[in-house]
């Protein structure tokens, strides 16, 4: 025996019961006991986590903790610029075949690498085939993701303004950073750096990304890992567990995410006195007055778009969300769908909410002649009005009325959550009010600050010091 190099097969196929076992892709180094045949990390006595490199029932050498045992398919292995990588090769014959199925890969650490070989085993044990690993990049594999969606939205089952605005958006900052991986080798390891990195580096014009941003990232991520594994492109989804990192602390310069009680009541005062019946701007804008206060009701932009005089009813003072309108990409597409999801169906008391809105609507509706269908928000020649149209409405009445333009119409939707969170009110009546789910209005309506956070602190202390009190 020397004590340069022994090597074997990389097999696991079965084999004569005679056959003596022999280390794989060892090394035995110029003192074979005193380093690690692997990485050649010095021993000295240290036996605790470290094994033997059996040959013919004798002792050859050592591997430390750090490294692949003898005998594991694995091997350690170090790239150009000096980074350990892990090599899987794994070689099973099925029961009842007499073909062997081998499969390789690359881990960046050894509890993976042994993860992903336990797990072929397994595969191709249990059903004596395996799903062959894709050559897919990220890029390709979010492509092929968002075709599929194209489809959903061809079908009626996805709003354009979904993907493109959210689910595209969120993919082409990913594919901009790791769009050249290999999907198959994506660690877990690599997809919190990407997050990180992305909360500072990856929002447009340079500015860090927003919770709701990283969030919807993550998702679009989770989403296109998750079904390559359905199509048996992949093995596993290195997304499970992760969570969205913090996103960075507000500035003072940046623009509020929610109006105060006077803002919002300021707000509506400006709308109703600039656009009253009679004036000049509301001929000019005839459907400013009533779009305004629904979205101070709580609807989405795409669900005031889209609301049609069947769904409002003058007597009650509701309005039914049973349609969306919305963007269909760049440009000024639009399309008529269905409400965002089923949790978005409902019906809104506006006039409960917000008085004066049934008799907003009730001129509006006069005005175009008692329509018993139609879309409720025209311009002044009977056509619909574009989304950033409406945008750019509210931003322009924000100015004038002395608010924050909140940075989005949307976030006039926070400011009713926040109010009715800081009110105490339920999650759910929130929920069902802004049409969401639970979970959704707790992850990204609900805020936290240090204000509440010193709150809590306070009937924390209350309570137990009571407990305290009464104990003493």
């Amino acid at each position: 025996m020397t004590t340069q190099q022994v090597s074997t097969e990389a097999s696991e196929a079965p084999r004569s019961s005679n056959a003596t076992p022999r280390p794989k892709g060892i090394t035995l180094p110029q003192r074979p006991l005193a380093h690690c045949a692997r990485c050649l990390a010095a021993r000295g006595t240290k036996t605790k986590g470290w094994t033997p490199v059996l040959w013919e029932g004798q002792t050859v050498g050592w591997t430390c903790p750090e490294c692949p045992r003898p005998n594991e398919p694995i091997r350690r292995v170090e790239t150009s610029k000096g980074d350990v990588r892990f090599r899987y090769t794994v070689t099973v014959t099925p029961e009842g075949s007499r073909k062997a199925i081998q499969k390789t890969g690359t881990t960046t650490t050894l509890d993976e690498a042994r993860a992903r070989v336990e797990s072929i085993r397994e595969e191709i044990r249990a059903a004596g085939t395996y799903s062959v690993p894709t050559r897919l990049t990220i890029e390709v594999l979010a492509q092929r993701w968002l075709a599929l969606k194209e489809r959903e939205v061809a079908a009626g089952n996805l709003r354009p303004s979904t993907l493109n605005s959210s689910y595209r958006s969120a993919l082409t900052s990913i594919c901009a950073r790791i769009g050249h991986r290999e999907a198959g080798e994506v660690t877990t390891a690599e997809v919190r750096d990407l997050l990180n990195e992305m909360k500072t580096k990856r929002g447009k014009r340079g500015e860090p990304l927003s919770q709701a941003s990283l969030r919807m990232a993550l998702l679009s991520l989770r989403m296109i890992f998750s079904w390559g594994v359905e199509q048996r492109w992949l093995s596993h989804n290195p997304v499970i567990g992760v969570r969205a990192p913090k996103a960075l602390p507000r500035t003072t310069e940046e623009r509020s995410k929610w109006w105060t009680t006077a803002e919002y009541e300021a707000f509506r005062a400006h709308v109703d006195s600039s656009h009253a019946t009679g004036t000049v701007a509301a001929s000019r804008n005839p459907w400013v007055r009533v779009g305004m206060r629904l979205t101070m009701c709580g609807l989405r932009r795409s669900e005031v778009l889209g609301l049609d005089w069947s769904s409002v009813d003058l007597q009650a003072g509701t309005v039914a969300v049973v349609a969306s309108r919305g963007k269909t990409g760049r440009g000024n597409g639009t399309s008529l769908g269905g409400p965002k999801s089923r949790e978005s169906r409902r019906v809104v008391h506006v006039e409960a909410i917000l008085p004066g809105t049934k008799a907003a609507l009730l001129e509006l509706w006069l005005a175009q002649g008692q329509p018993e269908s139609g879309l409720v928000v025209l311009d002044n020649l009977g056509q619909p009005v574009q989304p950033d149209a409406y945008s750019r409405r509210f931003r322009g009445l924000c100015g004038a009325a002395g608010v924050p333009a909140l940075g989005s119409i949307h976030n006039l939707r926070h400011t009713i959550a926040t109010a009715m969170h800081e009110a105490g009110h339920a999650p759910v009546m929130a929920a069902s009010l802004l049409g969401h789910s639970v979970p959704t209005h707790l992850a990204f309506y609900v805020p936290t600050t240090d204000e509440h956070a010193a709150a809590a602190a306070t009937e924390v202390g209350a309570i137990f010091g009571a407990t305290t009190a009464a104990t003493s």
